[in-house]
């Protein structure tokens, strides 16, 4: 019987553990696991902050995101959107008139910008909100451009 070792360029063995079948089983881990990043803002006034800027010719992919509104305003919204200066797409509008609220969601297949498309958060009011972004930055060789990332979607 011949034997095969799985080993990376280094000749250093790639990960297995024993499945649930009783064999070894190769253990992979996604790119959003190993090189995420996350970036958090404050924000307290009626501002357009960008939280995750895009690295030039590149584009982000967002894991997760968590908005906490720690008070309410009155006639006051939250927008969480992707602009690039030029093009802009709203991912979603909170009521920021109702009541606090803390809204989360993991993206289990991420949500993609387009190239040098930044994470924004616009807020009409003099809120209370706290941001915290997960991300990945994707690679120019990936990045669409606006035309094509928005006829895809």
């Amino acid at each position: 019987m011949w034997k095969y070792f799985l080993v990376d360029k280094t000749g250093e063995p790639l990960c297995s553990e024993i499945g649930l079948r009783n064999y070894p089983t190769l253990i992979t881990e996604s790119v959003k696991i190993l090189d995420a990043h996350w970036q958090s803002s404050a924000i307290t006034t009626a501002t357009t902050t960008t939280v995750v800027e895009a690295i030039p010719n590149e584009s982000i992919m967002l894991t997760d995101l968590v908005v906490i509104l720690s008070k309410k305003v009155v006639a006051s919204t939250i927008i969480v959107r992707f602009s690039d200066g030029t093009n802009t797409e709203n991912l979603f509008t909170l009521d920021a008139a109702s009541t606090s609220f803390q809204f989360s969601h993991a993206f289990q297949g991420g949500v993609r910008g387009w190239k040098e498309a930044d994470l924004q958060v616009v807020t009409d009011g003099a809120t209370t909100v706290s941001v915290v972004v997960g991300y990945i930055h994707i690679s120019h060789k990936s990045t669409k451009t606006y035309l094509i990332w928005n006829a895809n979607r």
